[in-house]
């Protein structure tokens, strides 16, 4: 079967073919060079020469419904029918949302696609794991056993406790971020910087400044960003209690976990509170194939699920 996947965030849309279940020919575009989705789309064929489509799938940043997408962070829009159009008018088409094909990778990547940020000995006690995106946006799902449990995580208002931390950082400058997607996210941490130091810096600059030691305002933002998420990451232990791990994927996950900030991190999830004994028993992985969802995408289009 001739399968093409897209992941379509905020900043960038990948598109690739899927051969034997692993992505092919992935280009990756940036998508202010363009004015929807259907023009990258119609872009990556040309380009590819995919004459024939016989399945496709689309994971979006945004809410999805049943023939309907958005982005969250852009004024693009997707349906099925617009698709279809674009591909010849046949074949299957379906649209997910990007955490959700995020899970439905999950269970097949490799050791090598995944850092080990807590490693925990032992078999898991639940068949019960998390995806947290954190890059343009932020969200997460739920995965149990095989099923994958979709949510709007980034929308919903910031637990009291990352809240009262923040408070006690920023004063009143601490009501500007009411979602987590205000502060766990790539722009985010651009706002978390410009609160801090009056800057107006965007998020993978202010990482790449903290990783080459540049900037004292940088490293404030970063090691404060990295000590509320896991204050955050412990607030969902106790949300979805996800003992087989939390997998964290994005650009701004990346930045902060997988820099000297990741001690930060740490320090801040294995505070001693409610439910200590069950936290500890969470493992924390770094999911660190940009791909992940275009795998998690093309078993998401030949499954059952997006049958």
């Amino acid at each position: 079967m001739s399968v093409l996947v897209a992941d379509v965030g905020g900043t960038n849309a990948r598109l690739a073919m899927v051969r034997d279940g692993v992505p092919t020919a992935i280009k990756r575009y940036e998508n202010d060079r363009y004015s929807s989705f259907y023009e990258v789309l119609q872009d990556y064929r040309v380009s590819t020469g995919s004459a024939t489509v016989e399945a496709c799938c689309v994971a979006v940043a945004g809410p999805v419904n049943a023939d309907h997408a958005q982005l969250t962070n852009r004024d693009w829009h997707f349906d099925i029918d617009s698709l279809r159009d674009v591909l010849g008018g046949t074949g299957r088409v379906r649209l997910t949302n990007d955490l959700v094909a995020l899970g439905y990778a999950l269970p097949h990547l490799r050791p090598e696609q995944l850092i080990q940020i807590r490693p925990v000995p032992g078999p898991s006690a639940n068949d019960q794991a998390l995806v947290a995106g954190a890059g343009t946006g932020f969200n997460a799902c739920l995965l149990k056993g095989a099923t994958v449990i979709e949510a709007e995580l980034g929308h919903a208002s910031l637990p009291a406790r990352v809240a009262d931390a923040l408070r006690v950082e920023m004063g009143a400058g601490a009501e500007r971020f009411r979602t987590n997607e205000d502060l766990f996210s790539g722009r985010g941490l651009a706002r978390l910087h410009h609160a801090i130091s009056g800057e107006h810096v965007p998020g993978p600059q202010i990482l790449t400044q903290f990783a080459q030691g540049e900037g004292r305002q940088a490293r404030r933002t970063v090691l404060l960003s990295a000590r509320l998420l896991g204050m955050m990451t412990r607030e969902m232990v106790l949300q979805y209690l996800p003992l087989a791990g939390i997998h964290f994927a994005g650009g701004a996950a990346r930045g902060i976990l997988g820099s000297a900030a990741v001690s930060e991190f740490l320090s801040a999830f294995e505070t001693a509170g409610v439910l200590g004994d069950q936290v500890m028993r969470v493992p924390i992985r770094l999911i660190a194939d940009d791909a992940a969802a275009l795998i998690g995408a093309a078993h998401f289009v030949t499954s059952e699920g997006g049958g």
